[in-house]
């Protein structure tokens, strides 16, 4: 099976040259490039939305080009740089094409970007899209300004006074703008107003996206139609309904095609990149599903090995298999017409890692099968969570991707489970962070609750307190602290030892959320496993506990800027592991701190990613249950060829361990047979 190279490349019709063309042609043959995606119309090059004449000049100078890769055996697809537009940059809509502007949630109008239900954008938009077809390309990519929010200099749209009519008329009732958005963003309960704007949001791009399918399957049947996406939660308040949105753009005898987000445009730490990568990609890919096609993005902006080196870039694109990609869409040099550089020596990198990451894909990771602790998010969350102060959009974000960053950072294998109302779960171990409690009746918390093996942050339990179900976790008396206020300073294990350090400290002070001081019935089945201490070491209630023996309680919330990087400790990791094994066995590393570990359900295929620059000797695996074999084949990148190697596993006491290294930066892939 195939990996698929996708080349983002921008051709200038205006200084395009034979040599330019000529460059592309041998980066393509060097590099194995399946699938060049032209840009059209995009970044430095971009002047507004464009005329069907203006149009045309990007696709009659694509053309040529098409035909030469084609008789390469290589693909054309197509990547406009606009629908929406991603910011405002001093142009304003050409009169001709005559579309209105959106205004966002503080009143303020875009100049040059478009109100998403305006059905003259729409039917320009789906007519627009119609003439990319018309040159037949593999894949039509819709970019990531198909969205509500994230456009330069404003904010979430859409409040202009189309939008305003529609709304009042479901409302039943005239309300100015400003009440409206008041309304929307009002603590406690959520107002009607919110649900009437994240229904018609999410409603609106739905029948976008079916307009556009329907637009360019009439010129150009074969075409897929694909979807950039960016941040899972930022979709959610504008109230994405991620299969309904892909079904609708996939349309009949289709795939549904997506780009997810790869969050590292310039190079990070990697172990700060694997946070993220858990946060946004791998969320993305669940919510959309193994039956998508996914091509996550290699964005190298602002461009060239100044901003990420090859071994970086080599990376992340090996890391995708984590998400069961096909392939990968590389915007590798600039978008201003400087096209291929050679002095930058991607092709060789490219083609070195090309055997790899086909091997990889042989036995595809399948993303609704995967093994290990459940991290629960609802793309609907942002319909029901409480805001705080009602004064900013952002107030409308979940908090649920917590866990799924800390717990795979400790080694733990875990996966993301969407789920919604109707969902039932018994005998998992689960993860809930946030107010996603908020979306299920009482009766649907307390199953959920009572039939698996579950761990709850501050947030999740403040829900079970307003709703009067403290009772489930035998809370007496619940206080909120907030941090650095000269209470809590740090949190102590006492009685416990975490790599040899006895009675562990992690701080409540520096990066942390509030505390929320749980005092629990007497007499009742709570096992306290840290206490919180002032800083003069005087002992001031309970942290972390197991309640009756099979809910775990993490009783803080998450800081506006930093969300939980006081708990990436491995002292937390260590009463963590310690914490879940009093309960029940579960898979997790040993020793082996920011290494994913990723694991089909049948067990007989696993995935370790190395995301530091730390190199480990041998692979500890503490398990939950047996594995399939006592002998696990190694698939590894061996220089630019592919290496398997037999290994044995020796398990001693409920641990694994295999005698093979595991390098910086590796990814390797365990079968057993």
């Amino acid at each position: 099976m195939s990996f698929i190279y996708t080349l983002r490349y921008m051709l200038d019709p205006r200084t395009n040259t034979s040599e330019k063309d000529q460059k592309l042609i041998e980066f393509v043959q060097k590099g194995q490039i399946d699938d060049v995606a032209f840009f059209i119309n995009g970044e430095e090059l971009n002047h507004s939305h464009l005329t069907t004449q203006e149009t045309q000049v990007w696709l009659d100078a694509i053309k040529p080009l098409q035909k030469k890769l084609k008789q390469m055996g290589v693909t054309t697809s197509l990547n406009p740089w606009t629908t929406i537009m991603h910011s405002d940059r001093g142009y304003q809509v050409n009169p001709a094409i005559g579309f209105n502007t959106f205004v966002d949630i503080n009143g303020q109008k875009a100049q040059d970007m478009a109100c998403p239900a305006d059905p003259t954008w729409r039917k320009y938009l789906a007519q627009t899209y119609a003439q990319y077809a018309s040159i037949h390309p593999r894949r039509l990519w819709l970019e990531d300004d198909f969205r509500h929010y994230n456009h330069t200099p404003l904010k979430l749209m859409c409040f202009c006074d189309y939008h305003m009519r529609l709304y009042q008329q479901k409302l039943g009732k005239a309300e100015s703008r400003e009440d409206f958005v008041k309304n929307m963003l009002k603590p406690g309960k959520p107002m009607p107003e919110r649900q009437i704007y994240l229904d018609q949001a999410r409603q609106e791009m739905i029948e976008n996206e079916h307009l556009i399918e329907e637009a360019v399957h009439q010129v150009s049947p074969e075409t897929d139609l694909a979807q950039m996406t960016s941040f899972p939660d930022w979709h959610a308040i504008e109230g994405r309904d991620w299969q309904q949105l892909f079904a609708a753009q996939a349309g009949p005898n289709h795939p549904q095609v997506a780009r997810p987000h790869l969050p590292a445009y310039n190079e990070v730490a990697p172990l700060q990149y694997g946070r993220n990568f858990e946060e946004y990609t791998r969320i993305t890919a669940a919510y959309l599903g193994e039956n998508a096609e996914l091509y996550p993005e290699l964005e190298s902006y602002m461009y060239s090995p100044l901003v990420k080196s090859l071994a970086f870039t080599k990376f992340q694109i090996i890391t995708t298999a984590l998400i069961g990609s096909k392939g990968i869409l590389l915007n590798l040099f600039d978008m201003m017409g400087n096209g291929i550089n050679e002095n930058w020596h991607y092709a060789k990198m490219l083609a070195e890692i090309k055997p790899f990451v086909n091997k990889l894909s042989e036995n595809c990771l399948k993303i609704n099968h995967l093994a290990g602790i459940k991290i629960l998010v609802d793309q609907d969350s942002s319909y029901c969570l409480h805001t705080k102060s009602g004064q900013a959009a952002e107030e409308l974000l979940p908090h649920e991707k917590n866990w799924a960053s800390l717990l795979s950072a400790f080694g733990f294998a875990t996966t993301i489970l969407p789920v919604n109302a109707h969902t039932k779960l018994q005998k998992q171990t689960i993860a809930i962070a946030g107010q996603l409690l908020r979306n299920f009746t009482n009766s649907q918390i307390t199953a959920l609750l009572n039939n698996n093996t579950v761990l709850l942050d501050g947030e999740s339990v403040n829900v079970l307190l307003e709703r009067g179900l403290g009772k489930l976790l035998h809370i007496e008396q619940a206080v909120w602290h907030p941090y650095r206020t000269a209470y809590q300073s740090f949190e102590q294990a006492d009685n416990v030892t975490v790599d040899g350090v006895k009675n562990p400290r992690i701080t409540m002070l520096q990066h942390t959320g509030n505390y929320l001081k749980l005092t629990y019935e007497t007499g009742s089945d709570v096992a306290i496993w840290s206490k919180a201490y002032s800083s003069l070491d005087e002992e001031l209630g309970n942290v972390m506990a197991v309640i009756d023996k099979h809910i775990i309680v993490l009783p803080m919330d998450q800081d506006p800027k930093h969300g939980w990087e006081s708990q990436f400790t491995t002292y937390k990791q260590g009463l963590l592991e310690q914490m879940l094994d009093s309960i029940q066995p579960i898979d997790y590393l040993i020793a082996m701190p920011n290494v994913k570990l990723n694991m089909q359900d049948d067990r007989r295929v696993a995935w370790l990613a190395n995301f530091t620059l730390d190199a480990y000797s041998q692979i500890r695996w503490h398990l939950s249950k047996p594995l399939p074999s006592n002998a696990v084949t190694i698939v590894r990148k061996n220089g630019e060829t592919v290496s398997t190697k037999i290994a044995q596993v020796t398990v001693t006491d409920g641990i694994a361990t295999i005698a093979a290294e595991l390098n910086p930066l590796e990814t390797i892939q365990l079968l057993f047979n």
